[in-house]
C-alpha cells in the first residue's frame, strides 16, 4: 500500500509543478520558486523535485533551461511548461500516465 501512496504523490507533485509552471507563463519558475513552493508541502528533498521535473521533461510537458551571468556568478534554472503541457493543463489532450491530472 506504500507503494501505491509514494506512486500517487508523485503524480500529484508533478501535476502541481505543471500548475505553477502553467501560471507563470510564459517566464517559467526556478528551481529556487519551486522548492519554496513545496517545502510546505514536505517537499523539502530538492532531488526529489529535480527528480520530478526531469520526468516531465522526459515526457515533453516542460523545458528546462540554465540561464545566469559569470561576471556576477549567478546561475539559475528556469522551468517553462511546453504546448504539450499547456494542452494537458487545458484538456486539450488524453491523460498523460504519470500525472495526475
Amino acid at each position: 500500500m506504500s507503494n501505491l501512496l509514494d506512486l500517487a504523490a508523485k503524480e500529484i507533485l508533478r501535476k502541481e509543478i505543471l500548475q505553477l509552471c502553467f501560471e507563470a507563463a510564459p517566464v517559467g519558475c526556478s528551481m529556487d520558486v519551486l522548492k519554496a513552493a513545496f517545502a510546505h508541502n514536505g517537499v523539502e528533498n530538492a532531488n526529489e523535485l529535480e527528480r520530478q521535473v526531469d520526468y516531465l521533461e522526459g515526457k515533453g510537458m516542460v523545458s528546462v533551461e540554465k540561464v545566469g551571468n559569470q561576471r556576477l556568478n549567478l546561475s539559475k534554472t528556469i522551468v517553462k511548461i511546453t504546448a504539450a503541457g499547456i494542452d494537458l493543463m487545458e484538456g486539450n489532450t488524453e491523460q498523460v500516465r504519470g500525472i495526475g491530472i
